[in-house]
């Protein structure tokens, strides 16, 4: 995405890790802050006095300050949007009309502009005037509802799928344009305006296509999953490992590969169908039989065996893995004299090495050099 300038008018997370996808595929991003900075940069914890939150999102890009409670303040947005290719903003619906940068403005300022919006419920319809979280949204969506333990109450996802999964449907929404406008000379580009709740749905897919098809409506059933079994976690004699069936066609070789084969002639177990409906049972008596060894005798069996499974690892056994340096899981930026590390975009380049997330204003007097201001100017706006 070289040669791509986006204005990022961003905060939090949702807005940020979108950009900084976009970042890391090489695109110029600008973060145009006002002079309290972003909401995140307060958010702890924190590491010599920078949040990790705001570190890991900000990456790559550089930040410009400009009061846009002042006329000079918008004049100095607009004349940047003139020269970008991509404006993303995840402020309020209604925010950027009163900044002068509502649909009409922006195609008389740069006519082959892309802009997106990210918020909780759409720039339009009756929801849209509401503020929203990720919990507010994995609520409302219906995603809570699917998500616990067996027989549990409604658990929100253990991180923010609401606010990433936005972030993603915008980036994919982002470069489909870029495509029509560039690959395809398009003349005239629309507004993508990307809800949390819409995108939230979407990734229900499975959830929604039981119940619109089949009446069934989903809950919580753990880590199990609705239409396979075995497939979830099972105690060994010392850790939890995950087993996962794709199919029935791998059941034999499961069976023969754990020692295990008078359940080939358990009528329970015959079939997709039969183990779902007897999952308890199966459950019990391969509960009991997986306890006998520890998680290392039957991984190595069942990797031999071509059958999908892991132990239950967690951040910090990922961070130190030699499996996390095989596949660039992470990574690192220099700031303040030592080094920080984050996780990677991982479709980005895994030999380009990421710039630190810039501090507030850090490149409000080059950026607004690049256009054209003069030294006075410069300090005007600056104050």
């Amino acid at each position: 995405m070289k040669g791509i300038r986006v204005v990022d008018m961003t905060s939090v997370l949702s807005g940020p890790f979108c950009t900084w996808l976009l970042a890391s595929l090489g695109a110029d991003v600008i973060k145009v802050e006002n002079p309290n900075g972003d909401l995140a940069r307060t958010t702890p914890p924190f590491k010599d006095d920078v949040s990790l939150y705001f570190a890991s999102l900000n990456r790559n890009k550089r930040s410009v300050v400009l009061n846009l409670k002042t006329d000079a303040g918008k004049a100095a947005l607009h004349k940047l949007l003139e020269t970008a290719d991509v404006f993303v903003e995840n402020m309020r619906p209604g925010v950027r009309d009163r900044l002068g940068c509502g649909d009409a403005d922006l195609k008389r300022i740069n006519p082959r502009l892309i802009s997106a919006s990210i918020s909780g419920f759409g720039q339009n319809g009756s929801l849209s005037p509401r503020p929203a979280y990720d919990i507010v949204v994995q609520a409302m969506s219906g995603m809570m509802s699917i998500n616990g333990e067996l027989g549990g109450d409604p658990t929100r996802v253990g991180f923010s799928v609401g606010d990433i999964s936005a972030a993603l449907f915008t980036t994919i929404g982002i470069l489909q344009r870029l495509y029509e406008r560039d690959a395809q000379g398009a003349q005239q580009t629309s507004h993508l305006d990307v809800s949390m709740l819409g995108c939230q749905w979407a990734c229900l897919e499975n959830a929604f296509a039981r119940y619109l098809n089949a009446g069934i409506v989903p809950g919580p059933i753990g880590s199990r999953h609705p239409s396979m079994a075995p497939f979830e976690p099972y105690l060994t004699a010392d850790r939890d490992i995950v087993i996962g069936l794709g199919s029935d066609k791998d059941w034999p070789r499961f069976c023969k590969a754990i020692g295990y084969t008078a359940l080939l002639d358990d009528p329970r177990f015959q079939g997709d169908e039969a183990r779902i409906v007897n999952r308890d049972a199966l459950d019990e008596v391969l509960g009991a039989h997986l306890k006998q060894h520890p998680a290392a005798h039957w991984l190595e069996i069942l990797i031999e065996n071509s059958i999908p499974c892991s132990r239950v690892e967690n951040v910090q056994t990922i961070a130190e893995s030699p499996i996390a340096k095989e596949y660039a899981a992470f990574s690192t930026v220099s700031t303040k004299g030592h080094d920080m590390r984050f996780a990677r975009n991982p479709i980005a380049d895994r030999n380009a090495r990421e710039s630190a997330a810039p501090e507030l204003g850090q490149h409000t007097a080059k950026v607004l050099a690049e256009l054209c201001y003069d030294a006075q100017a410069i300090a005007a706006l600056s104050h």
